[in-house]
């Protein structure tokens, strides 16, 4: 009878080992993102706002372009859905009507994908390095831009999202050009487009 009910006790405990690892494998399972069609892309935004949390001041560019490739398809979440391996800003003006210029910089940077749900992708670009320069200013910012993509509008909108662990910090100001004190070290900036991208994408999540 002693070995009838240790060899139960030891037949349910393998049993229960075998579902634990069977669920563990299958949430261990990679996500599937699927973009559609994938390759080269372009992406054209009207105006867009750079501001800075500590005291609103605000960077608007009238226009901006990009251009990157695109994953056919990535594991992951996140998981790096394409890159931006150029981009440019125009007419790009601050605080007192001064007028600035964007140049990009540590390119390519990454799109990044995160969650997934009724056709709309949200995740960050990684690996912004952008300085800012114009009268009496010269700052760089760095780090990471929160956003989505929506399948509907082929837009790729970064922008604040409540919640998101992914920042842009101001990292470097010359003390020669301290932007009249308007920009200093460790503001957090947020930034805001929004790029039609072509061709078109579909990204799903499986």
């Amino acid at each position: 009878m002693r070995r009838r009910v240790l060899s139960i006790v030891a037949g349910s405990a393998a049993a229960a080992l075998a579902l634990g690892l069977t669920a563990m494998s299958a949430s261990a399972a990679p996500q599937e993102w699927i973009v559609d069609p994938g390759g080269e892309y372009t992406g054209v935004s009207g105006t867009t706002v750079l501001t800075n949390t500590a005291n609103g001041v605000t960077l608007d560019c009238s226009g901006s372009e990009a251009s990157g490739e695109l994953a056919g398809s990535a594991s992951g979440a996140p998981a790096q859905l394409g890159t931006i391996d150029n981009i440019s800003w125009t007419s790009c003006s601050g605080p007192l009507g001064l007028t600035f210029e964007v140049v990009p910089q540590n390119l390519p940077w990454s799109i990044n994908g995160e969650s997934y749900a009724d056709g709309v992708t949200t995740g960050y670009i990684g690996g912004i390095v952008a300085n800012l320069t114009g009268p009496g200013c010269d700052a760089t910012v760095e780090g990471e831009a929160p956003g989505t993509y929506d399948n509907d509008s082929d837009t790729l909108a970064p922008k604040p999202i409540d919640g998101s662990s992914h920042t842009l910090t101001v990292t470097a100001v010359n003390s020669s050009a301290n932007c009249f004190g308007l920009i200093n070290v460790g503001d957090n900036v947020t930034f805001e487009g929004a790029y039609v991208v072509t061709p078109g994408q579909d990204v799903t999540l499986q």
